[in-house]
């Protein structure tokens, strides 16, 4: 696929689902590169960068879709007996 109009036929030839898994992957990725890019700006000339930290809510998108899960912590609280 060498242009954008060969892209977006492919698009449109896939199934739903995995058009929205396309569009979570791109904007995940976009907002990488946004972030690598105003890390990189913020660091000025001193030649070090701070350490990438993982983003853990991408992760767990990857993993798990939009499924939410449950705050494990808050239900043994409510479980406990004080």
């Amino acid at each position: 696929m060498n242009s954008v109009m060969e892209i977006e036929v492919a698009l449109q030839k896939l199934r739903t689902g995995d058009k929205w898994e396309i569009a979570r992957w791109l904007l995940e990725d976009l907002q990488e590169a946004a972030l690598g890019e105003s890390a990189a700006k913020e660091g000025g000339g001193n030649g070090s960068r701070p350490a990438a930290q993982p983003d853990y809510a991408a992760r767990r998108r990857r993993i798990f879709g939009e499924k939410v899960l449950p705050n494990m912590v808050l239900e043994a609280r409510a479980q406990e007996r004080w």
